[in-house]
């Protein structure tokens, strides 16, 4: 896979959000709670020796996708979008309020993730993925 630099995956990323909708790219902020400064973002290429393999992933990180929603209030944005150039390529946007705790305890431990990710690895994509800390410049919803 061809590298990119942060900026042009951010860019890309942001165009690829409006193609396929598979997951979510907002969580409302909580009046009592608020969303932390700070944000830990990650950012994952993923390119599929096939269209069918792409097909496959998007199969099984749609209920990923269903569960982080519904059961982990810190994910605050976990999108999947495919690339308008390369039908085998995405990217997935992830969002959480930290990284100690709603990322790396809740999130990784969950039993829809202990299950979409061996699903996902035995597909066998090009994996090229960045992590980031929010600078608080900006927005990633009106819904904040």
């Amino acid at each position: 896979m061809k590298a990119i630099s942060n900026r042009a995956l951010a860019i890309s990323c942001l165009q690829a959000c409006a193609i396929f909708g598979a997951g979510y790219i907002a969580r409302g902020r909580p009046a009592s709670t608020g969303v932390p400064k700070g944000a830990f973002f990650l950012l994952v290429e993923m390119e599929f020796k096939s269209v069918a393999d792409r097909e496959k992933a998007e199969a099984i990180f749609a209920p990923e996708a269903r569960w982080c929603r519904d059961h982990e209030p810190g994910t605050l944005s976990y999108e999947w979008a495919r690339s308008d150039s390369n039908d085998r390529a995405i990217i997935v946007v992830e969002r959480y309020a930290d990284k100690e705790t709603a990322y790396a305890s809740v999130h990784k431990s969950s039993e829809a993730f202990k299950k979409f990710r061996p699903q996902l690895a035995a597909l066998e994509p090009v994996i090229n993925g960045h992590s980031y800390v929010a600078s608080d410049i900006g927005y990633t919803s009106r819904l904040e």
